[in-house]
């Protein structure tokens, strides 16, 4: 099992691990989002986009690129420690963060074989998936667990 602080990764090393696993002919799952308080909804979604290749890169939005998303008040967790948590699950093989809005440079860089979203995103607005398709890759949604969402936690916890 690699230690979970060797699995987080700056771009450069990310892009050399991808094409020593593509040049092994492995095939490359990317997803990525905020992960900001981690929950199972993200456990079921990852370890289902882990299945549907050899490695799963995860893309983590950094700690400003989520306060220009979703305000001042957020993320809750540090991207350091978000970092972490997600590199401790065994089912993943690199996390990335990056500061843009979105993982488009990301996906642009890596180009994966599969990338992956939720069930609550149409394909035509995955953000990259032009790219991924363009180069024979596939788009894949998953299903999303009910119920679970960091916005709601966060609500739930407030009204406590």
């Amino acid at each position: 099992m690699t230690p979970t602080k060797l699995k987080i990764l700056t771009k450069k090393e990310l892009n050399t691990l991808v094409q020593r696993w593509k040049s092994n002919g492995e095939k490359i799952v990317f997803t990525n989002g905020c992960f900001d308080i981690l929950h199972l909804g993200h456990i079921d979604y990852l370890e289902k986009a882990s299945i549907l290749g050899d490695k799963l890169i995860v893309g983590v939005n950094s700690d400003t690129s989520i306060k220009r998303i979703k305000g001042n008040n957020r993320p809750v967790v540090n991207e350091q420690s978000r970092l972490r948590t997600i590199a401790s699950l065994e089912f993943v093989d690199g996390v990335v963060c990056f500061d843009e809005d979105t993982p488009q440079r990301l996906i642009e860089e890596i180009i994966p074989d599969i990338l992956v979203k939720g069930k609550d995103y149409e394909i035509s607005n995955i953000v990259g998936s032009d790219i991924v398709l363009e180069h024979g890759g596939k788009v894949e949604t998953i299903e999303l667990v009910e119920g679970y969402s960091t916005t709601a936690i966060i609500e739930k916890i407030k009204k406590l």
